[in-house]
């Protein structure tokens, strides 16, 4: 799954492909700004954070 989420001057993108890791990338103008990976202990976990904060709705 992968969402991004809009804000005036960046974007930042979030995939979770259901594992214990969520793959975060921050754009700006099209770029690759920096890229960082959200570790968690349980699959539960990492999907929880992710439809809790990273799914706009």
């Amino acid at each position: 799954m992968t969402t991004c989420i809009s804000y005036p001057d960046y974007y930042d993108c979030y995939e979770y492909h259901g594992n214990t890791t969520i793959e975060l990338t921050r754009k700006q103008d099209g770029s690759v700004i920096w890229r960082d990976w959200i570790l968690f202990n349980s699959v539960e976990e990492a999907t929880e954070f992710f439809n809790d904060t990273c799914v706009v709705q």
